[in-house]
Formats: C-alpha cells, sequence, structure tokens
C-alpha cells in the first residue's frame, strides 16, 4: 500500500492511497465470497458457485462495489496508522481511480486509487511564557455582616406567616392583583392576580412598593408611576404608567429566633457552631472565587502567546457542547428548552452564532493547556492532567 498527504489547510490533510492488484485481490475475494454466500441457485449449496455463475446472478458492478468497499474499509484505518493521523472528523473519501474486477491478481488491471480527506489536530505553538507575569486578585474576607446576612436569609426560609389587621408595611407578605395602563391603554404584560412579595425586597419597579404601604386588606388604589430609563423592558423604558392595585392578602412575617433551637433545624447544636459552618463556607467560596479568578488572569495572559489555527469541526463540537449544557441548565429550573427560545425570540442557530467566539476560546485554552501538558510532561492520560498544566501557569506567572 502506497500512501501521500498533502496538507490542505494547517488543520485539514487529504491522505492519497494506492492499492496494487495483488493487495485488492484479497478483498476482491472476500466480497465475491460474501456475495456468492447470499444467492440461491439451483444445483449449488450457497457460496459453491463458479465464479460466471455469481457474477451473471449478482451482476458485475455489484461485485466490483462489494469489493472496492471492502478494501476502503479496511486500508483506510491502516494508512492513517501508517502516518501517525488522528482524524478529528469523518472522511471525505474520492475514488480517483478504479480497477476492474477479479479473483486473480494477474487478472485486475489497473490500482485503486482514493484520497480521504479530514480534520487532524493543528500544530500547536506555545511561545515562551516564562517572562510573563500576572498580579494576583485582591483576596477578600468574609466579614461578619455577612454571616448576619446568611443568618437572615435562613431566617426567611423557616418564617412563619401571621393575618392582620393594620395598614401594610415594609417587611409585610402580601399578595397583590393589579392592572398597569400606557396612555389608558391597559398592557396585558403589566397585569397580574395575586402576585405575592415581601415589601421592601424591592423585586417591582421603584416606588411600586411605597404605594403599597399603608394598604389594607381588600382596599384598592390606583397610583401613576415612572418606569426607569434603563429598564429591561425597552417598551416601557422612561414612560409614565398608571396601576390599579388590590391588596388581596396581607400576613405579617413572622422570623424565628436565633437561638440553639434554630440552629438545631440547620444540623448543629448551638447558634455559634452554625455561625462557625456559615463563616467557613464563605471562606471557601471566597477562596475558590480568588483561584478562579487568578486562573483567568493567567489563562488570558498565556493566550496572546498561543499560535493555532482552530479547525472548524473542533468549534463546532464545543458549541453543542456549549448550547447542551445551557439546555439543562434551562431544563433544571423546570422551563423547557424551546418554551425558553421562543420567549427569548431566538433560535438553536442564533445560539451557535452568539456562542462561537466563546467556544473558539474554549478551543484555543484546550489546546493550550494540551501543549502545556506535552511540554512539562504531564501524564496526559490522568484525569486530572488539565488541573496540573493550569497549576503550573499560575505557579509560573505568579512566581
Amino acid at each position: 500500500m502506497e500512501t501521500k498527504i498533502r496538507q490542505e489547510k494547517a488543520s485539514r490533510v487529504v491522505l492519497t492511497v494506492i492499492l496494487e492488484p495483488k493487495e485488492l485481490a484479497k478483498f476482491f475475494r472476500q466480497a465475491f465470497e460474501k456475495v456468492a454466500e447470499t444467492l440461491k441457485l439451483d444445483g449449488f449449496r450457497p457460496g459453491k458457485a463458479p465464479y460466471k455463475i455469481v457474477e451473471a446472478a449478482a451482476g458485475y458492478n455489484r461485485l466490483l462495489s462489494e469489493g472496492i468497499d471492502r478494501a476502503l474499509h479496511a486500508s483506510y484505518p491502516e494508512a492513517i496508522k501508517k502516518n501517525n493521523l488522528i482524524p478529528l472528523s469523518q472522511p471525505e473519501i474520492k475514488v480517483s481511480k478504479s480497477p476492474n474486477f477479479s479473483l486473480d491478481a494477474g487478472e485486475i488491471s489497473d490500482n485503486l486509487e482514493y484520497t480521504a480527506e479530514f480534520d487532524v489536530m493543528p500544530e500547536v505553538e506555545l511561545e515562551d511564557y516564562s517572562a510573563l507575569r500576572v498580579k494576583p486578585p485582591k483576596k477578600s474576607e468574609p466579614k461578619a455582616a455577612d454571616v448576619v446576612t446568611i443568618l437572615t436569609h435562613l431566617q426567611k426560609q423557616k418564617a412563619t406567616f401571621k393575618d392582620i389587621e393594620r395598614p401594610a408595611k415594609k417587611g409585610d407578605r402580601v399578595e397583590i392583583s393589579f392592572e398597569g395602563f400606557l396612555k389608558k391603554v391597559k398592557i396585558d404584560s403589566m397585569c397580574s392576580n395575586h402576585h405575592p412579595l415581601v415589601l421592601g425586597e424591592g423585586r417591582l419597579i421603584p416606588g411600586f412598593e411605597d404605594e403599597i404601604i399603608g394598604m389594607k386588606k381588600n382596599e384598592e388604589k390606583s397610583f401613576k408611576i415612572k418606569f426607569p430609563k434603563d429598564y429591561h423592558e425597552k417598551n416601557f423604558a422612561g414612560k409614565d404608567a398608571e396601576f390599579k392595585v388590590k391588596l388581596e392578602e396581607l400576613k405579617e412575617v413572622v422570623l424565628p429566633l436565633l437561638d440553639d433551637k434554630f440552629a438545631e433545624s440547620y444540623g448543629h447544636k448551638k447558634l455559634d457552631k452554625l455561625k462557625d459552618a456559615i463563616l467557613d463556607n464563605l471562606k471557601a467560596e471566597t477562596d475558590a472565587k480568588y483561584k478562579n479568578d487568578l486562573e483567568i488572569a493567567v489563562i488570558e495572559k498565556v493566550l496572546s502567546n498561543l499560535k493555532v489555527e482552530v479547525p472548524e469541526i473542533l468549534i463546532i463540537q464545543e458549541t453543542e457542547r456549549m448550547i447542551e449544557n445551557f439546555r439543562g441548565q434551562i431544563e433544571k429550573n423546570g422551563m423547557n428548552f424551546d418554551k425558553y427560545l421562543e420567549n427569548m425570540k431566538k433560535s438553536v442557530e442564533d445560539l451557535r452564532k452568539d456562542m462561537r467566539e466563546q467556544a473558539i476560546k474554549n478551543v484555543k485554552i484546550g489546546l493550550m493547556l494540551g501543549k502545556v501538558i506535552q511540554e512539562e510532561k504531564i501524564d496526559s492520560k490522568s484525569p486530572d492532567a488539565g488541573a496540573k498544566a493550569l497549576d503550573h501557569l499560575v505557579k509560573t506567572l505568579t512566581a
């Protein structure tokens, strides 16, 4: 078998394979035997009929096609192994010279010649980065106020609600039904029934919750308000609106006492132990954020020293991986992915376009770390090879 390689692009090659008659005869005999066994011919057991009878029954072109297919399937893997090639994509195979079919090598008058075009891993050049330096980001430490914030959140998770007759005040849980109008025209997206909220948390547009404070249960009220200029819904941004509101439910939020009994409900015998656990978790979070910020800074710095032409197939694969991850996040939050795209007025193809630049960057990071693994002789089969390569870069750039 003779092979030739032509570099089409930096990461795409055309492999030419030539098989001589003496090599083809083996595959042609295998093809003949396979076809012969499928035929029911009077006077012959399956696979035992003479060549001419099998050819007449099956057709010359079928025998030739089966023979060439067998030759292609057997020779292609051998050819890429011989040339130490690792294809990234399925090959585009084209037969450029076809022989005649015969079981005798001496009667096969021509070679089989074909080309296989496919993507391969590109040449990766990583210029010397030993002189590069990154200033570590400022590391924040959790404060006592952060622990209080978490405790307040945990209190709210265990809160109970008590019916009250007094006017609503900040901190109360209410349910409101409201209708919104622009220039006296009712807007469906500005309407809601039994909408729950805790007054003072700022879930609605600025000033809206202030209008609810002082209202009593079942009371109705109309008021005018202006949407912020930077409101996320551009159709409403900066516009004057009028709302009609009814206070449907009014309850006082009763928070549990912060004591040892409260701590027990979260798996700790003492309140101080719960506070310590919260502080430990906050420290772990800040440490993880510091490490992540530092690694990002190092990656950005070293990427400027990377020289590579990214194969399109790797960009496509990474983009699809990102889309599947995004789909998983959406569905994990209880939303239908197709419905989400419909609401966002986007298609999967729009996502591909939006994610393409990040996909290219992700692939470059992977190729960069792969080069570091190679240069630093890190075991590439190790599951944490990438992490070790990144640790090496961090140590080098922060030394």
